[in-house]
């Protein structure tokens, strides 16, 4: 691989947010009358986007209290998103790596830009990024390719020349469809079964590696 880009997720593949997110959703749920639920269960709703998380959080049965608790979700995050986040380990490492070797370094998540900004600029990585784009950004969502299109135009490059790394199936099928790269991280929120189905490039264990592969 001739690497001139790499575009990352962030949930799960960056950072840890499982706990602030869950806390949120609860406190949500709470403020609703609705009965919270487990961290892994929460968890396991985050990937598609904010609404359809916070749809899966009240469940069918309450989805007329949709607007609300997405109103009150966005509030509460907006407030505890940066109480437990964390880095995952190596992520300082494997960006300055590929500062310190010219490639571009970009952003694609289904995660409001907004706090994305937010959450990096306070674990102080945002400095990092050439692009970072989110669901305001785009059309249509992950897992269609069409954040991937937009940061590769900006960047100019070509597909071929970029490398996407995210925790889930939605991340490889993204980048699958945009004709990059595609590595698969299994650290993070993603299920490991979903993910070697989606048949990604690679699949690392942990975040340094990337810095074998693009030596």
């Amino acid at each position: 691989m001739n690497v001139k880009a790499v575009v990352f997720d962030l949930d799960g593949t960056l950072i840890d947010s499982k706990k602030d997110i869950a806390m949120a959703a609860n406190k949500t749920l709470s403020e609703l009358g609705l009965h919270t639920l487990p961290e892994d269960t929460i968890a396991s709703f985050i990937g598609y986007g904010g609404e359809l998380f916070i749809k899966r959080c009240i469940g069918e049965k309450n989805i007329d209290k949709f607007e609300e608790a997405f109103k009150k979700f966005k509030e509460n995050y907006s407030e505890l998103c940066i109480i437990h986040t964390s880095l995952f380990p190596g992520v300082e490492e494997v960006l300055e790596f590929l500062k310190k070797r010219k490639i571009n370094i970009a952003l694609a998540t289904n995660k409001m830009i907004s706090l994305s900004k937010k959450i990096l600029k306070h674990l102080e990585v945002e400095k990092y990024f050439s692009i970072m784009l989110g669901p305001e950004d785009v059309t249509n969502r992950k897992p269609h390719p069409e954040i991937i299109e937009i940061l590769l135009q900006n960047l100019n490059v070509r597909p071929e020349e970029t490398l996407y790394v995210g925790d889930s199936e939605i991340d490889v099928f993204c980048g699958k469809s945009a004709g990059v790269y595609t590595c698969a991280v299994t650290y993070g929120i993603g299920d490991i079964k979903s993910i070697i189905a989606a048949d990604p490039d690679f699949i690392i264990t942990d975040l340094t590696k990337l810095i074998i592969l693009l030596s």
